[in-house]
Protein backbone atom coordinates (compact mmCIF):
# COMPACT_ATOMS: atom_id res chain seq x y z
CA UNK A 1 0.00 0.00 0.00
CA UNK A 2 1.30 3.01 -0.93
CA UNK A 3 2.19 6.33 0.98
CA UNK A 4 -0.79 8.78 1.28
CA UNK A 5 0.24 12.28 -0.60
CA UNK A 6 0.53 15.59 1.23
CA UNK A 7 -0.95 18.80 0.31
CA UNK A 8 -0.96 22.12 1.38
CA UNK A 9 -3.49 23.89 -0.47
CA UNK A 10 -2.78 23.23 -4.08
CA UNK A 11 0.53 22.36 -3.24
CA UNK A 12 1.61 18.39 -3.68
CA UNK A 13 4.43 17.93 -1.30
CA UNK A 14 7.17 15.67 -3.04
CA UNK A 15 10.60 16.04 -0.89
CA UNK A 16 11.95 17.43 1.72
CA UNK A 17 15.13 19.37 0.76
CA UNK A 18 16.18 21.87 3.94
CA UNK A 19 15.39 21.86 7.30
CA UNK A 20 16.64 24.17 10.08
CA UNK A 21 15.54 25.89 13.33
CA UNK A 22 12.91 28.16 11.31
CA UNK A 23 10.94 25.36 9.45
CA UNK A 24 11.53 23.12 6.39
CA UNK A 25 11.69 23.74 2.64
CA UNK A 26 10.06 21.52 -0.02
CA UNK A 27 10.24 20.57 -3.64
CA UNK A 28 6.26 20.52 -4.54
CA UNK A 29 3.60 20.10 -6.98
CA UNK A 30 1.52 23.12 -8.32
CA UNK A 31 -1.34 20.65 -9.31
CA UNK A 32 -3.30 23.68 -11.07
CA UNK A 33 -0.66 24.86 -12.86
CA UNK A 34 1.63 21.62 -12.92
CA UNK A 35 5.07 23.15 -12.62
CA UNK A 36 7.53 22.38 -9.80
CA UNK A 37 8.08 24.66 -6.85
CA UNK A 38 9.60 25.21 -3.25
CA UNK A 39 8.09 25.81 -0.54
CA UNK A 40 9.22 26.93 2.66
CA UNK A 41 6.90 26.55 5.82
CA UNK A 42 7.23 27.43 8.98
CA UNK A 43 7.17 25.22 11.85
CA UNK A 44 8.33 27.74 14.88
CA UNK A 45 6.19 28.12 18.05
CA UNK A 46 6.00 31.50 16.89
CA UNK A 47 2.77 30.67 15.02
CA UNK A 48 1.06 30.50 18.12
CA UNK A 49 1.12 34.54 18.02
CA UNK A 50 -1.63 36.37 16.24
CA UNK A 51 0.83 39.29 16.37
CA UNK A 52 3.70 37.13 14.21
CA UNK A 53 1.07 36.02 11.71
CA UNK A 54 -0.27 39.50 10.99
CA UNK A 55 3.66 40.76 10.62
CA UNK A 56 4.39 37.44 8.60
CA UNK A 57 1.23 38.18 6.23
CA UNK A 58 2.99 42.11 5.61
CA UNK A 59 6.33 40.84 5.03
CA UNK A 60 5.31 38.25 2.32
CA UNK A 61 3.76 40.96 0.37
CA UNK A 62 7.09 42.96 0.77
CA UNK A 63 9.28 40.44 -0.12
CA UNK A 64 7.16 38.96 -3.50
CA UNK A 65 6.92 42.64 -4.30
CA UNK A 66 10.56 42.52 -5.05
CA UNK A 67 11.28 41.50 -8.81
CA UNK A 68 14.98 41.03 -10.22
CA UNK A 69 15.95 37.81 -11.71
CA UNK A 70 18.94 37.07 -9.19
CA UNK A 71 16.51 37.17 -6.41
CA UNK A 72 14.34 33.64 -5.78
CA UNK A 73 10.94 35.01 -7.00
CA UNK A 74 7.83 34.13 -4.71
CA UNK A 75 4.68 33.20 -6.17
CA UNK A 76 2.19 32.95 -3.20
CA UNK A 77 2.19 32.87 0.47
CA UNK A 78 -0.38 31.21 2.43
CA UNK A 79 -2.06 30.52 6.38
CA UNK A 80 -3.71 27.16 6.68
CA UNK A 81 -5.70 27.06 9.36
CA UNK A 82 -6.35 23.32 11.18
CA UNK A 83 -8.48 22.61 14.12
CA UNK A 84 -6.46 22.26 17.37
CA UNK A 85 -3.37 23.32 15.99
CA UNK A 86 -1.67 26.70 15.22
CA UNK A 87 -1.57 27.39 11.68
CA UNK A 88 0.81 26.80 8.74
CA UNK A 89 2.29 29.51 6.98
CA UNK A 90 4.34 28.60 3.94
CA UNK A 91 5.81 30.87 0.95
CA UNK A 92 5.58 29.43 -2.63
CA UNK A 93 8.71 30.11 -4.93
CA UNK A 94 10.54 29.59 -7.50
CA UNK A 95 12.54 26.13 -7.57
CA UNK A 96 15.82 26.24 -8.88
CA UNK A 97 18.25 23.39 -9.70
CA UNK A 98 21.63 23.47 -8.92
CA UNK A 99 24.07 23.98 -5.67
CA UNK A 100 23.75 26.35 -2.97
CA UNK A 101 27.20 28.81 -2.97
CA UNK A 102 28.21 26.72 0.12
CA UNK A 103 28.11 23.74 -1.48
CA UNK A 104 30.38 25.25 -3.91
CA UNK A 105 32.74 26.76 -1.85
CA UNK A 106 33.33 23.44 -0.07
CA UNK A 107 33.73 21.90 -3.01
CA UNK A 108 36.60 24.60 -4.65
CA UNK A 109 38.11 27.64 -1.90
CA UNK A 110 37.68 25.12 0.85
CA UNK A 111 39.69 22.47 -0.65
CA UNK A 112 42.48 24.95 -1.71
CA UNK A 113 40.66 25.21 -5.26
CA UNK A 114 40.45 28.84 -5.76
CA UNK A 115 37.96 29.73 -8.40
CA UNK A 116 39.20 32.14 -11.42
CA UNK A 117 39.35 35.96 -10.76
CA UNK A 118 36.38 36.13 -13.88
CA UNK A 119 34.63 33.48 -12.11
CA UNK A 120 34.21 35.72 -8.95
CA UNK A 121 34.28 38.81 -10.10
CA UNK A 122 30.61 37.40 -12.16
CA UNK A 123 29.38 35.96 -9.02
CA UNK A 124 29.81 39.20 -6.77
CA UNK A 125 28.89 41.84 -10.25
CA UNK A 126 25.72 39.37 -10.24
CA UNK A 127 25.06 39.69 -6.03
CA UNK A 128 25.77 43.23 -6.02
CA UNK A 129 22.87 43.83 -8.46
CA UNK A 130 20.44 41.85 -6.52
CA UNK A 131 21.61 43.64 -3.45
CA UNK A 132 21.43 47.12 -4.61
CA UNK A 133 18.32 46.77 -6.20
CA UNK A 134 16.58 45.35 -3.10
CA UNK A 135 18.41 48.31 -1.43
CA UNK A 136 17.11 50.89 -3.85
CA UNK A 137 13.23 49.47 -2.72
CA UNK A 138 13.85 49.62 1.07
CA UNK A 139 14.17 46.04 1.65
CA UNK A 140 17.52 44.88 3.81
CA UNK A 141 17.75 41.21 3.48
CA UNK A 142 20.40 40.81 6.84
CA UNK A 143 21.13 37.51 6.29
CA UNK A 144 23.22 36.81 3.39
CA UNK A 145 25.74 33.89 3.43
CA UNK A 146 26.56 30.91 1.17
CA UNK A 147 23.77 28.56 2.08
CA UNK A 148 21.57 31.71 0.74
CA UNK A 149 23.01 31.97 -2.56
CA UNK A 150 21.97 28.90 -4.75
CA UNK A 151 23.68 28.63 -8.21
CA UNK A 152 21.16 27.68 -11.11
CA UNK A 153 21.89 25.08 -13.35
CA UNK A 154 19.35 25.83 -15.38
CA UNK A 155 21.85 28.60 -17.21
CA UNK A 156 25.30 27.95 -17.65
CA UNK A 157 26.00 30.09 -20.86
CA UNK A 158 27.80 32.71 -19.37
CA UNK A 159 29.72 30.90 -16.38
CA UNK A 160 29.63 26.80 -15.44
CA UNK A 161 29.16 27.53 -11.80
CA UNK A 162 25.69 28.74 -12.86
CA UNK A 163 23.79 31.74 -12.45
CA UNK A 164 23.43 33.09 -8.68
CA UNK A 165 20.45 33.70 -7.12
CA UNK A 166 19.46 34.96 -3.61
CA UNK A 167 16.98 33.32 -1.71
CA UNK A 168 15.42 33.54 2.60
CA UNK A 169 14.14 37.10 1.51
CA UNK A 170 11.88 36.17 4.68
CA UNK A 171 14.12 37.53 7.25
CA UNK A 172 14.31 40.77 5.28
CA UNK A 173 13.28 43.92 6.94
CA UNK A 174 12.27 46.95 5.23
CA UNK A 175 14.78 50.12 5.60
CA UNK A 176 12.85 52.82 8.31
CA UNK A 177 10.58 50.54 9.67
CA UNK A 178 10.58 50.32 13.87
CA UNK A 179 8.97 47.15 15.38
CA UNK A 180 8.93 43.52 14.62
CA UNK A 181 9.73 41.66 11.74
CA UNK A 182 8.83 38.25 9.74
CA UNK A 183 10.75 36.56 12.74
CA UNK A 184 11.81 39.29 15.23
CA UNK A 185 15.00 39.93 15.64
CA UNK A 186 16.45 37.40 13.57
CA UNK A 187 20.05 39.39 12.07
CA UNK A 188 21.85 36.37 10.75
CA UNK A 189 24.18 34.15 10.85
CA UNK A 190 27.02 33.83 13.19
CA UNK A 191 30.23 33.38 10.66
CA UNK A 192 28.63 36.41 8.51
CA UNK A 193 26.65 38.82 11.45
CA UNK A 194 28.00 42.20 11.14
CA UNK A 195 28.76 43.70 14.11
CA UNK A 196 26.40 46.34 14.02
CA UNK A 197 23.57 43.75 14.00
CA UNK A 198 25.24 42.12 17.12
CA UNK A 199 25.13 45.43 18.65
CA UNK A 200 20.75 45.33 18.13
CA UNK A 201 21.30 47.60 15.44
CA UNK A 202 19.21 46.01 12.32
CA UNK A 203 18.60 48.95 9.85
CA UNK A 204 22.09 49.44 8.30
CA UNK A 205 21.97 48.85 4.50
CA UNK A 206 25.86 48.23 5.11
CA UNK A 207 25.36 45.01 6.76
CA UNK A 208 24.30 43.41 3.71
CA UNK A 209 28.00 44.28 2.27
CA UNK A 210 29.67 43.57 5.12
CA UNK A 211 27.86 39.91 5.03
CA UNK A 212 28.86 39.93 1.15
CA UNK A 213 32.59 41.02 2.13
CA UNK A 214 32.91 37.68 4.51
CA UNK A 215 31.92 35.74 1.59
CA UNK A 216 34.36 36.95 -0.85
CA UNK A 217 37.35 36.80 1.87
CA UNK A 218 36.27 32.77 2.73
CA UNK A 219 35.92 32.64 -1.16
CA UNK A 220 39.67 34.04 -1.26
CA UNK A 221 41.14 32.09 1.79
CA UNK A 222 39.17 29.08 1.85
CA UNK A 223 38.08 30.30 5.81
CA UNK A 224 36.20 33.16 6.74
CA UNK A 225 37.78 35.73 8.85
CA UNK A 226 36.09 34.71 12.35
CA UNK A 227 35.51 30.86 13.92
CA UNK A 228 35.43 29.71 17.04
CA UNK A 229 33.95 26.94 19.19
CA UNK A 230 30.44 28.36 19.99
CA UNK A 231 28.10 30.69 18.47
CA UNK A 232 28.83 33.83 21.10
CA UNK A 233 32.61 33.37 20.96
CA UNK A 234 32.02 34.34 17.04
CA UNK A 235 29.97 36.97 17.73
CA UNK A 236 32.45 38.68 20.02
CA UNK A 237 34.95 38.28 16.97
CA UNK A 238 33.13 40.15 14.71
CA UNK A 239 32.56 43.25 16.96
CA UNK A 240 35.72 43.34 18.67
CA UNK A 241 38.56 41.37 16.75
CA UNK A 242 40.14 42.50 13.83
CA UNK A 243 40.23 39.96 10.78
CA UNK A 244 43.42 38.80 9.51
CA UNK A 245 44.58 40.38 6.06
CA UNK A 246 43.55 37.62 3.70
CA UNK A 247 46.48 38.50 1.80
CA UNK A 248 48.68 36.57 4.82
CA UNK A 249 46.42 33.74 4.31
CA UNK A 250 46.66 33.07 0.54
CA UNK A 251 50.00 34.98 -1.14
CA UNK A 252 47.95 34.93 -4.40
CA UNK A 253 46.01 37.57 -3.16
CA UNK A 254 47.03 41.06 -3.69
CA UNK A 255 47.44 43.85 -1.58
CA UNK A 256 45.16 45.85 -3.28
CA UNK A 257 42.59 43.18 -3.22
CA UNK A 258 42.94 42.92 -0.11
CA UNK A 259 42.14 46.57 0.71
CA UNK A 260 38.71 45.63 -0.42
CA UNK A 261 38.32 43.33 1.37
CA UNK A 262 39.23 44.84 4.51
CA UNK A 263 37.24 48.24 3.57
CA UNK A 264 33.99 45.83 3.09
CA UNK A 265 34.07 44.22 6.78
CA UNK A 266 35.35 47.37 8.67
CA UNK A 267 33.69 47.22 12.29
CA UNK A 268 32.08 50.63 11.16
CA UNK A 269 29.22 50.61 8.50
CA UNK A 270 30.25 54.35 7.66
CA UNK A 271 33.83 52.94 6.74
CA UNK A 272 32.57 50.59 4.69
CA UNK A 273 31.52 50.64 0.64
CA UNK A 274 28.41 52.72 0.18
CA UNK A 275 26.86 49.99 -2.22
CA UNK A 276 27.70 46.75 -3.46
CA UNK A 277 28.26 47.98 -6.77
CA UNK A 278 31.14 50.50 -5.44
CA UNK A 279 32.73 47.43 -3.59
CA UNK A 280 32.57 45.50 -6.90
CA UNK A 281 33.86 48.14 -9.18
CA UNK A 282 37.22 48.28 -6.51
CA UNK A 283 37.54 44.62 -6.71
CA UNK A 284 37.53 44.32 -10.68
CA UNK A 285 40.17 47.12 -10.42
CA UNK A 286 41.92 45.00 -7.89
CA UNK A 287 41.74 42.32 -10.15
CA UNK A 288 42.99 44.04 -13.26
CA UNK A 289 39.86 43.48 -14.94
CA UNK A 290 37.10 45.59 -16.73
CA UNK A 291 34.40 45.98 -14.66
CA UNK A 292 31.34 44.08 -16.42
CA UNK A 293 29.19 45.85 -18.66
CA UNK A 294 26.09 44.35 -16.85
CA UNK A 295 27.18 46.45 -13.66
CA UNK A 296 27.78 49.63 -15.49
CA UNK A 297 24.73 49.25 -17.64
CA UNK A 298 22.87 48.86 -14.24
CA UNK A 299 23.68 51.78 -11.99
CA UNK A 300 23.10 54.05 -15.28
CA UNK A 301 19.18 52.58 -15.29
CA UNK A 302 19.05 52.63 -11.56
CA UNK A 303 15.59 55.50 -10.61
CA UNK A 304 16.98 58.62 -9.75
CA UNK A 305 15.22 58.14 -6.62
CA UNK A 306 17.71 55.40 -6.04
CA UNK A 307 21.08 56.33 -6.99
CA UNK A 308 23.48 54.97 -5.46
CA UNK A 309 26.50 57.15 -4.41
CA UNK A 310 30.07 56.41 -5.41
CA UNK A 311 32.81 57.59 -2.90
CA UNK A 312 35.32 55.12 -5.05
CA UNK A 313 36.01 55.76 -8.33
CA UNK A 314 39.00 53.92 -10.28
CA UNK A 315 40.95 55.93 -12.19
CA UNK A 316 39.59 53.11 -15.65
CA UNK A 317 35.81 54.08 -15.47
CA UNK A 318 36.57 58.36 -14.47
CA UNK A 319 36.24 58.81 -17.67
CA UNK A 320 33.01 56.86 -18.13
CA UNK A 321 30.08 58.71 -16.08
CA UNK A 322 27.83 55.96 -13.80
CA UNK A 323 25.38 58.81 -12.05
CA UNK A 324 26.31 61.34 -10.13
CA UNK A 325 29.52 63.84 -10.66
CA UNK A 326 31.52 62.30 -7.71
CA UNK A 327 34.96 63.30 -6.72
CA UNK A 328 36.90 60.41 -6.99
CA UNK A 329 38.12 58.69 -3.03
CA UNK A 330 41.13 57.04 -1.98
CA UNK A 331 40.45 53.79 -0.77
CA UNK A 332 41.71 53.26 2.39
CA UNK A 333 41.89 50.11 4.02
CA UNK A 334 41.17 50.03 7.82
CA UNK A 335 43.93 50.23 10.28
CA UNK A 336 44.68 46.01 10.79
CA UNK A 337 47.57 44.63 13.09
CA UNK A 338 48.77 42.11 10.77
CA UNK A 339 50.19 40.45 13.54
CA UNK A 340 47.21 39.73 15.12
CA UNK A 341 44.64 36.63 14.33
CA UNK A 342 45.34 33.18 14.00
CA UNK A 343 43.41 29.80 12.89
CA UNK A 344 40.94 28.32 15.46
CA UNK A 345 38.68 25.78 14.96
CA UNK A 346 35.41 26.40 12.32
CA UNK A 347 32.31 26.66 14.13
CA UNK A 348 29.43 24.44 12.22
CA UNK A 349 27.24 27.66 12.94
CA UNK A 350 25.35 28.26 9.57
CA UNK A 351 21.65 28.40 11.08
CA UNK A 352 19.40 31.13 11.53
CA UNK A 353 19.71 32.74 14.44
CA UNK A 354 18.55 35.76 16.13
CA UNK A 355 19.84 37.99 18.85
CA UNK A 356 18.68 40.18 21.44
CA UNK A 357 19.47 43.57 21.90
CA UNK A 358 22.68 43.69 22.90
CA UNK A 359 23.25 47.58 22.55
CA UNK A 360 25.49 47.82 26.12
CA UNK A 361 28.74 44.99 24.90
CA UNK A 362 32.07 45.98 26.00
CA UNK A 363 34.33 46.82 23.96
CA UNK A 364 38.07 46.65 24.00
CA UNK A 365 39.26 47.97 27.63
CA UNK A 366 39.69 51.40 27.73
CA UNK A 367 43.47 52.73 29.23
CA UNK A 368 42.22 55.17 31.85
CA UNK A 369 44.90 57.79 32.23
CA UNK A 370 46.02 57.97 35.75
CA UNK A 371 45.12 60.90 38.14
CA UNK A 372 47.70 63.77 38.89
CA UNK A 373 49.44 63.38 42.02
CA UNK A 374 48.81 66.11 45.14
CA UNK A 375 51.18 66.57 47.54
CA UNK A 376 49.64 67.96 50.88
CA UNK A 377 51.96 69.07 53.09
CA UNK A 378 51.61 68.05 56.73
CA UNK A 379 49.72 70.06 59.36
CA UNK A 380 51.85 71.18 62.04
CA UNK A 381 50.82 68.85 64.96
CA UNK A 382 50.65 72.71 67.42
CA UNK A 383 47.68 73.27 65.01
CA UNK A 384 45.91 70.28 64.72
CA UNK A 385 42.00 70.32 65.67
CA UNK A 386 42.29 67.10 67.64
CA UNK A 387 44.06 69.00 70.21
CA UNK A 388 41.01 71.62 70.98
CA UNK A 389 39.15 70.03 74.07
CA UNK A 390 36.27 71.21 72.03
CA UNK A 391 36.68 68.74 69.24
CA UNK A 392 36.97 66.27 71.57
CA UNK A 393 34.04 66.28 73.37
CA UNK A 394 32.50 66.79 69.93
CA UNK A 395 33.65 62.83 68.99
CA UNK A 396 32.80 61.49 72.62
CA UNK A 397 29.71 62.65 71.54
CA UNK A 398 29.31 60.96 68.16
CA UNK A 399 30.66 57.81 69.15
CA UNK A 400 28.22 57.64 71.78
CA UNK A 401 25.54 58.25 69.20
CA UNK A 402 26.86 55.54 66.67
CA UNK A 403 26.84 53.20 69.65
CA UNK A 404 23.21 53.72 70.74
CA UNK A 405 21.90 53.83 66.80
CA UNK A 406 23.56 50.47 66.50
CA UNK A 407 22.53 48.96 69.58
CA UNK A 408 18.91 49.97 68.68
CA UNK A 409 19.15 48.40 64.97
CA UNK A 410 20.18 45.19 66.69
CA UNK A 411 17.11 44.70 69.62
CA UNK A 412 14.74 46.55 66.62
CA UNK A 413 15.89 45.70 63.43
CA UNK A 414 12.81 47.07 61.65
CA UNK A 415 14.09 50.12 63.22
CA UNK A 416 17.17 49.30 61.02
CA UNK A 417 17.37 49.65 56.92
CA UNK A 418 16.30 46.21 55.49
CA UNK A 419 18.74 43.73 54.98
CA UNK A 420 19.75 43.30 50.62
CA UNK A 421 18.50 39.57 50.03
CA UNK A 422 20.48 37.08 48.33
CA UNK A 423 19.09 35.55 45.44
CA UNK A 424 19.43 31.84 45.32
CA UNK A 425 17.90 28.68 44.02
CA UNK A 426 18.05 25.42 41.56
CA UNK A 427 17.85 23.95 37.93
CA UNK A 428 16.51 20.50 38.12
CA UNK A 429 17.09 18.12 35.10
CA UNK A 430 14.79 15.02 34.41
CA UNK A 431 13.57 12.44 31.86
CA UNK A 432 10.29 13.14 30.18
CA UNK A 433 8.47 9.57 29.43
CA UNK A 434 10.75 7.24 26.93
CA UNK A 435 13.28 9.91 26.75
CA UNK A 436 17.15 8.56 27.77
CA UNK A 437 18.51 12.08 27.84
CA UNK A 438 17.28 15.24 30.16
CA UNK A 439 15.03 16.90 28.26
CA UNK A 440 13.10 18.60 30.61
CA UNK A 441 13.86 21.36 33.45
CA UNK A 442 12.19 22.79 36.50
CA UNK A 443 13.93 26.09 37.81
CA UNK A 444 13.08 27.45 41.59
CA UNK A 445 14.72 30.76 42.95
CA UNK A 446 13.87 32.97 45.95
CA UNK A 447 14.49 36.32 46.96
CA UNK A 448 14.29 37.46 42.95
CA UNK A 449 14.01 41.07 42.73
CA UNK A 450 11.51 42.27 40.02
CA UNK A 451 12.91 42.67 36.56
CA UNK A 452 12.91 46.55 35.71
CA UNK A 453 10.76 48.43 33.75
CA UNK A 454 10.72 47.01 30.06
CA UNK A 455 13.12 44.26 31.08
CA UNK A 456 11.87 40.32 31.09
CA UNK A 457 13.78 37.23 32.67
CA UNK A 458 14.75 34.56 30.46
CA UNK A 459 16.67 31.07 31.00
CA UNK A 460 18.84 29.76 28.35
CA UNK A 461 21.45 26.31 27.81
CA UNK A 462 24.52 27.83 26.40
CA UNK A 463 26.27 24.41 25.10
CA UNK A 464 28.93 23.93 22.26
CA UNK A 465 27.12 20.87 20.84
CA UNK A 466 23.52 23.53 20.67
CA UNK A 467 25.79 25.63 18.26
CA UNK A 468 22.75 26.54 15.63
CA UNK A 469 20.49 27.19 18.21
CA UNK A 470 20.02 27.68 22.31
CA UNK A 471 16.86 26.78 24.06
CA UNK A 472 15.87 28.93 25.99
CA UNK A 473 12.41 30.22 27.91
CA UNK A 474 10.73 33.27 29.77
CA UNK A 475 10.48 33.32 33.04
CA UNK A 476 7.66 34.87 35.82
CA UNK A 477 8.86 35.95 39.10
CA UNK A 478 5.87 36.44 41.74
CA UNK A 479 6.47 37.78 45.22
CA UNK A 480 10.09 37.35 44.55
CA UNK A 481 10.00 33.73 43.45
CA UNK A 482 10.46 31.83 40.24
CA UNK A 483 9.01 28.53 39.91
CA UNK A 484 8.94 27.63 36.52
CA UNK A 485 7.08 24.01 36.57
CA UNK A 486 7.95 21.66 34.01
CA UNK A 487 10.24 23.25 30.62
CA UNK A 488 11.34 21.75 27.60
CA UNK A 489 12.15 22.52 23.99
CA UNK A 490 11.07 19.41 21.12
CA UNK A 491 14.43 21.08 19.15
CA UNK A 492 17.07 19.59 21.31
CA UNK A 493 16.93 16.21 22.85
CA UNK A 494 19.56 16.81 25.40
CA UNK A 495 19.52 19.62 27.81
CA UNK A 496 22.73 18.44 29.56
CA UNK A 497 26.19 18.12 27.60
CA UNK A 498 29.70 18.86 28.22
CA UNK A 499 30.79 22.28 28.85
CA UNK A 500 27.02 23.46 28.99
CA UNK A 501 25.96 26.35 31.01
CA UNK A 502 22.48 27.51 32.67
CA UNK A 503 21.84 31.00 32.22
CA UNK A 504 19.62 33.59 33.38
CA UNK A 505 19.33 37.22 31.89
CA UNK A 506 17.65 40.16 31.28
CA UNK A 507 16.14 40.67 27.68
CA UNK A 508 14.07 43.58 25.93
CA UNK A 509 10.53 42.64 27.04
CA UNK A 510 8.93 44.38 23.73
CA UNK A 511 11.41 41.60 21.95
CA UNK A 512 9.31 38.34 22.02
CA UNK A 513 11.35 36.63 19.11
CA UNK A 514 14.59 36.63 21.16
CA UNK A 515 17.13 33.04 20.05
CA UNK A 516 20.67 34.31 21.72
CA UNK A 517 21.39 35.23 25.03
CA UNK A 518 22.42 38.87 25.72
CA UNK A 519 26.41 39.25 25.80
CA UNK A 520 26.23 42.07 27.68
CA UNK A 521 27.98 40.51 31.07
CA UNK A 522 25.52 43.50 33.39
CA UNK A 523 22.14 41.48 31.72
CA UNK A 524 23.76 37.88 32.47
CA UNK A 525 22.44 37.86 36.08
CA UNK A 526 22.17 33.80 37.37
CA UNK A 527 24.21 30.93 36.36
CA UNK A 528 24.88 26.83 37.06
CA UNK A 529 27.80 25.13 35.19
CA UNK A 530 26.65 22.16 34.22
CA UNK A 531 27.61 18.47 33.85
CA UNK A 532 26.59 15.15 32.76
CA UNK A 533 28.36 13.78 35.95
CA UNK A 534 27.09 16.67 38.32
CA UNK A 535 23.57 14.65 38.95
CA UNK A 536 20.15 16.24 37.88
CA UNK A 537 20.16 18.95 40.43
CA UNK A 538 22.59 22.40 40.15
CA UNK A 539 23.03 25.05 42.34
CA UNK A 540 21.88 28.54 40.70
CA UNK A 541 24.64 30.97 41.78
CA UNK A 542 24.88 35.16 40.57
CA UNK A 543 27.14 35.98 38.45
CA UNK A 544 30.20 38.07 39.39
CA UNK A 545 30.52 41.19 38.21
CA UNK A 546 33.73 43.44 37.82
CA UNK A 547 35.84 40.64 37.41
CA UNK A 548 38.26 39.53 34.56
CA UNK A 549 36.63 35.95 33.64
CA UNK A 550 33.25 35.40 34.99
CA UNK A 551 32.01 31.77 33.92
CA UNK A 552 28.84 33.88 32.80
CA UNK A 553 30.66 35.84 29.92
Amino acid sequence: MGIEPRYLGQYQLLERIASGGMGEVWKAMDTHLQRIVAIKLLLSNWRYSADFVARFQGEARLIASLRHPNIINIHNFAIEERPGEPPLLYMVMDYVEGQTLAQYLAATSKLGRFPSHEDILYLFSVLAQAIDYAHSRGMIHRDIKPANILLDQRDTRQRALGVPIITDFGIARRQGISGGTVVGSVVGTPLYVAPEQALGSYDEKRSDLYSLGIILYEMLTGIPPFRGDNMMNVIMQHVNQAPTPPELLNEAISAATSAVILKNIAKKPEDRFSSASEMVIALAESFHLPVPESLIQNLRTMPPHAVISLSYIPPSLADRPLLAETPPATLAAPAIDRHSGGASPVAQTDEIHALPNLAHVAAAPVQTPSAPSIVVPPRSPARSFLSHPRWLAAIAGLIVVLLIVGVTARLWPSAAAPAQLTPHGSVQFSYSLGSSHYDQLQITMQNVPDPPEGKMYYAWIDAPANESYVPHWQLEVRQKQIRSGTLSDNKVTNLVTPHSLFLITLEDASNTHILVPAIDASSRLYYAQLSPSGGATFEIKVCPQNVNSSPCT
